[in-house]
């Protein structure tokens, strides 16, 4: 027994479900349509941005006095600037959460101006920040002996403390004192003077301070509100220095004042105010614009009023809680690359940078930064350039949470999509793969009953998925005709044995009693008759013995055949002039077009099929009644009709093309049937096919048969040069074209 191939390949399951996460691509493009989306969006809104902060700058390049411009003009006194501070600030008397320490350097002024700081007994530096309209100073104090202020004394030029001087929004000057009887928490007085000139103080709960001791000498951190301050913001500050413990005596009292004789007070540099207004005019309500002058000090700023609704930002912060997470675990996936979060500090560094690059090296640039609560934005720095050269720069900042927004919930959008087709496509795929298996193993159960254990036919075709109409359907009606022919052929083998015995036993019947008759017989004629009897019998059982030959060996000897071009209209003129001079009592008329046809055929076995049609038609045509052969021609194929009147045939003729079909009467043994299916063998070798037609007024019948001229690749190069041409000759003068029954 031969060994069998092993089965290989999955299932059509597996198939179908790799199918489905091939469906994956559909998501990962989306994602990366996303990413080029987010990235086109950002780049456009950057570059927004440098056109907005562009524009802006043309209004400061050839007027420096804006930047410059101080509220009022007074050369006896020394401007504090006041940096803008980013941070919740908590009086700790610690800087640190100010922010970094290069963004303080430009706010941060040592007194006296010519002192050392850091090694000058009562000298000190004062840093000054602003958020949300509030004032916050520190104050580094250097101090050899730290004096703390006795508890119950109220003099506050008694011990180690700091003095506010500015104009109040009240009317009038004001005197504020911080004083300290231990590091923490200090005590902050209101100095006035009653109208016999003696002192008055007062506790104030306005203004926070604390103070922290350090190796040096002692930091102190405040913060007060700027509605205390008049217009034009006046503002100074004192130190006093006690160093005796004992006396208490005040050793030196160290001011922000540049004049003593005057009294001046400092100018506070909150914002420039034409600046202020000139911004405030541009009425960019998303925008967050800052102007910085040439040492980076804020000049003008303008926040943003637009907010979005709670609903949208809802919306936004719902779809970022799944965006966060979702979206490092999906990049590295999809795009190849580590998701990297700027961070804070990164986007404080950036800025850092981008300023700098703008006020040294004239380079605008546009960056992104997030902020401490999460939100990003995208920050354009373009500097701000006059003749003399860089006098400050600009910078727009703007949220891109509606980008954000639309990318998250786009992002949600493919993952939900993209899970739910997925899943419905698993589930459809699966259902599909266990109908198309169900019904695969159902044909194949019926194909396998077909046959019996000993491997005999036990029905005649399949009664699963014949009507169906896809490829399934296709395979079963090709099992089912398949089925179908081996029915036949069982059916013509069974019935051979029988038919060989029954048809040989009578002329050898016939022979054996000639020639027992023969022997006996007497006279010359007896004898004569007797043998004319014996060939008669030799001759049947020889026809018998062709016919099935021919059958048997006809699809064999045409394998081997080799075709050659033939004109096929004096191939059947010559045949025709040929059986006319054999048959005295039958006339056969052969119709042709005047041109030659040429075609690659065989032309021994065309003979032999015209043998078997002219054999019918002569056994069945009207008496008296000529036979017709018709020859014409198409554009790629030839036809070949045989007609005669006579007897028609019944209205299914597609199984007189079968084996052993036989329309003759039972008296007529020399015929099994084979002739037809002979016919039919010949003309699909030659690339065609035959049918069996009646005549349309029912007088007779035609045979049928279209042949290829050539092979399909030449008939197919040529089919649009050469016009069709397809003319079919009248039947029997003038009579209709035959029609399928």
């Amino acid at each position: 027994m031969a060994n069998k191939t092993p089965i290989r390949g999955p299932k059509l399951l597996t198939k179908l479900l790799l199918l489905g996460v091939g469906l994956l691509v559909v998501p990962w493009l989306s994602y990366i349509q996303l990413l080029e989306m987010e990235r086109l969006l950002i780049q456009g809104q950057q570059n927004a941005q440098l056109l907005m902060a562009r524009g802006i700058t043309t209004l400061f390049s050839n007027r420096a006095n804006l930047i410059d411009e101080l509220p009022i003009e007074t050369p006896d006194t020394e401007p504090l600037y006041v940096s803008p501070l980013n941070r919740y600030i908590r009086i700790d008397g610690d800087i640190s959460d100010w922010g970094k320490d290069s963004e303080l350097a430009r706010a941060r002024r040592s007194f006296p101006l010519d002192a050392n700081p850091e090694t000058d007994d009562a000298s000190f530096t004062v840093s000054f920040g602003e958020r949300i309209d509030y004032l916050y100073g520190f104050l580094r104090v250097t101090d050899n002996s730290m004096v703390y202020r006795h508890h119950g004394d109220l003099n506050v030029y008694a011990a180690d403390s700091v003095i506010l001087d500015f104009v109040s929004t009240a009317g009038g000057d004001e005197q504020i004192a911080i004083t300290f009887s231990q590091p923490g928490t200090a005590t902050v007085y209101s100095l006035s003077k009653d109208v016999k000139g003696n002192s008055q103080v007062t506790p104030n709960s306005s203004i926070t301070a604390f103070v922290k001791e350090t190796p040096g000498g002692f930091d102190l951190e405040f913060s007060m509100s700027l509605a205390l301050l008049a217009e034009p913001k006046l503002f100074s500050l004192s130190v006093v220095d006690v160093d005796d413990p004992v006396l208490r005596d005040t050793y030196k009292l160290t001011s922000t004042i540049a004049s003593d004789s005057e009294k001046q007070l400092n100018l506070v540099v909150y914002r420039s105010s034409e600046t202020m207004q000139l911004m405030n005019d541009l009425g960019y309500v998303e925008a967050h614009i800052i102007v910085y002058d040439g040492e980076g000090r804020i000049r003008g700023e303008s926040r943003p009023i637009a907010k979005v609704s709670e609903e949208e930002d809802s919306s936004v912060i719902k779809t970022a809680w799944g965006f966060e997470w979702l979206r490092p675990i999906l990049h590295p996936l999809v795009a190849g690359e580590t998701w990297n979060v700027l961070t804070e500090e990164e986007s404080v560094r950036q800025s850092e940078e981008a300023l700098e690059d703008a006020l040294q090296r004239k380079i605008p640039r546009a960056i992104l930064r997030k902020s401490a609560t999460g939100n990003q934005s995208v920050m354009a720095i373009q500097p701000i350039i006059t003749g003399d050269g860089v006098i400050g720069a600009v910078t727009v900042e703007q949220s891109i949470d509606q980008i954000l927004s639309f990318q998250q919930v786009g992002l949600r959008q493919i993952v939900v999509v993209s899970l739910i087709a997925l899943l419905v496509v698993l589930i459809l795929a699966a259902g599909f793969s266990f109908r198309l298996a169900y019904r695969i193993r159902k044909l194949k159960s019926e194909t396998t009953s077909v046959l019996d254990e000993r491997g005999r036919l036990t029905k005649q075709g399949l009664d699963s998925e014949v009507r169906a109409g896809d490829e399934i359907g296709d395979l079963a009606r090709a099992v089912d005709d398949m089925i179908g022919r081996l029915h036949d052929h069982n059916r013509f083998i069974e019935r051979m044995p029988r038919t060989l015995r029954h048809e040989i036993n009578n002329p050898l019947n016939t022979l054996s009693t000639s020639l027992e008759n023969l022997q006996a017989a007497q006279t010359d004629e007896d004898r004569a008759n007797y043998m004319q009897s014996a060939r008669r019998g030799i001759l049947r059982i020889g026809s018998i013995v062709q016919n099935l030959v021919d059958a048997a060996n006809l699809e064999e000897s045409l394998t081997s055949e080799t075709k050659r071009k033939v004109d096929i209209q004096a191939l059947l003129r010559s045949y025709v002039q040929n059986q006319n001079a054999m048959l005295k009592t039958t006339e056969i008329v052969f119709e042709s077009d005047a041109e030659p046809i040429i075609a690659e055929i065989s032309d021994f076995h065309i003979e032999q099929m015209l043998d078997k049609l002219v054999d019918n038609a002569v056994d069945f045509h009207r008496s008296n009644s000529p036979i017709k052969i018709q020859l014409t021609q198409s554009t790629d194929f030839f036809r070949i009709t045989v007609a005669n009147r006579g007897a028609i045939f019944p209205e299914d003729t597609r199984h007189l093309f079968e084996m052993l079909v036989s329309q003759r009467p039972e008296e007529s043994r020399l015929h099994f049937g084979l002739g037809l299916y002979v016919v039919r063998v010949i003309a699909e070798y030659h690339g065609g096919s035959v049918r069996a037609l009646n005549l349309k007024d029912k007088s007779g019948v035609a045979i049928v048969i279209d042949m290829a001229l050539r092979d399909s690749v030449e008939a197919s190069e040529e089919s649009e040069a050469t016009p069709a041409k397809s003319r079919l000759l009248p039947l029997f003068n003038g009579a209709s074209k035959p029609s399928p029954a």
